[in-house]
């Protein structure tokens, strides 16, 4: 059986790699881009698009979890605009 993280802790853990290891250099050379992060492994897969970073994940580890982000942004997609 594959170890996971339940979903609060995926993310948890995904958002703190990110933070403390992969921002800085991510931010650099692949900003606006879209990043899958497993972070029991460590391992993150890139994509234009929300869905390339994730079918990259699963192509690489399939059955594992991971969670993602657009490198650069608070959030990975924008629903919606606001006026003022």
């Amino acid at each position: 059986m594959v170890a996971q993280l339940e979903s609060s802790e995926l993310a948890r853990t995904a958002t703190e790699f990110y933070e403390t290891e992969l921002r800085q250099s991510l931010e650099a050379t692949h900003a606006n881009e879209f990043v899958a992060i497993e972070p029991l492994s460590r391992s993150y897969f890139f994509g234009q698009t929300l869905s390339e970073a994730i079918q990259a994940a699963k192509r690489a580890q399939p059955g594992k979890l991971s969670y993602a982000m657009r490198v650069g942004h608070r959030a990975a997609v924008e629903i919606g605009h606001l006026e003022s």
